[in-house]
């Protein structure tokens, strides 16, 4: 169970803190509705509120804010620093003083393959850890002159809102937090989960321009807003063996007539799109879990092992195996 640190110090700002938070809960709550019929699941994400102390710290808006351990307490899959007050920009050196510890725990952690993350002036104490060299560090633009004060070789963009670069994952303004949150749930579990809490929060989890590897979109031959409905409908049931006549039904329209506007938006059937969401997911478990072939056969929708693998083979040239060993390796898929 991949497990995330929520680094809190005294002027934290709640609200970085809850939208990371939150959302985490949510996609805990999608894997179980999605996966739990067909196996049963643990939480998948484990959320630890830190200090450096292990004592509760006082927040920015005067309430004491409990906290779950201290520093030492992981390992953890990734830790995420929590902006926090800071008041005139000139005094960030001073305000950093206390967080060096936070700073070098960072620094270890990520020299052991620790995902980092942070937003708004917590990106402070990751420059300071030394793991922002090769990297565009988005900021908010009252704190770009101080940064860089503090940091003359590192490169900010105050324009850019979120900059995911390999394994940082990083939030300028306050506004960029909800979809730093999304990507860090896209990275750490799946762009299937991902993708409902966008759907769901209205969240755009890409503010600065499309991202080149995206999740399943056929390309849309003709807008259609009930496909659109339809298409959502099975992205949040694909798994639990959905019947087109209950689809046909929640959208109260005749299976005819829902097959034929599928094809002329999308240039498939409502079956044909619910195979590729289900490959797709299958690819996404195979590349990151150690699951057997036939487990992910069955928890994407399909209980016969054979009819899994002939349609995963159909769509990606490859048997089950033979897209894991690829994905495993790097090479190209």
């Amino acid at each position: 169970m991949p497990r995330v640190a929520i680094v809190v110090a005294d002027g934290v700002l709640t609200n970085a803190v809850f939208e990371l938070a939150d959302g985490l809960s949510l996609a805990n709550r999608y894997t179980e509705q999605q996966y739990g019929e067909r196996e049963a699941l643990p939480p998948t994400l484990d959320v630890r509120l830190v200090s450096a102390s292990g004592e509760a710290v006082r927040a920015e808006n005067g309430r004491l804010l409990a906290v779950d351990e201290g520093l030492h307490s992981g390992p953890y899959d990734l830790i995420y620093v929590a902006p926090f007050a800071i008041g005139k920009p000139e005094a960030l050196a001073a305000r950093l003083e206390p967080l060096h510890a936070v700073s070098d725990w960072a620094a270890a952690a990520h020299r052991q393959g620790v995902r980092l993350a942070a937003s708004g002036s917590g990106i402070a104490v990751l420059a300071r850890a030394g793991v922002l060299a090769d990297v565009v560090v988005p900021l908010p633009w009252w704190l770009e002159r101080a940064m860089a004060r503090l940091h003359p070789h590192l490169t900010f963009d105050v324009a850019r809102q979120v900059q995911v670069h390999d394994d940082l994952f990083l939030a300028g303004p306050h506004a960029a937090e909800p979809a730093l949150a999304v990507r860090i749930i896209e990275a750490i579990m799946s762009p299937d989960v991902a993708t409902w809490i966008e759907r769901i929060t209205g969240i755009d989890r890409y503010p600065d321009g499309p991202d080149p590897a995206l999740a399943f979109s056929p390309t849309v031959l003709r807008e259609d807003e009930l496909v659109k409905r339809a298409a959502h409908w099975l992205q949040l049931r694909f798994a639990q063996k959905p019947q087109m006549a209950d689809l046909s039904a929640a959208m109260a329209v005749h299976p005819r007539t829902l097959s034929r506007r599928f094809t002329a938006s999308l240039g498939m059937t409502p079956v044909d799109y619910l195979q590729r969401l289900r490959v797709e997911a299958a690819k996404r478990m195979l590349a990151r879990s150690n699951r057997k072939v036939d487990r992910v056969g069955y928890l994407v929708g399909y209980a016969d092992p054979r009819f899994f693998k002939s349609l995963f083979r159909k769509h990606t040239g490859l048997t089950p195996g033979e897209y894991r060993r690829r994905a495993r390796s790097g090479a190209s898929t």
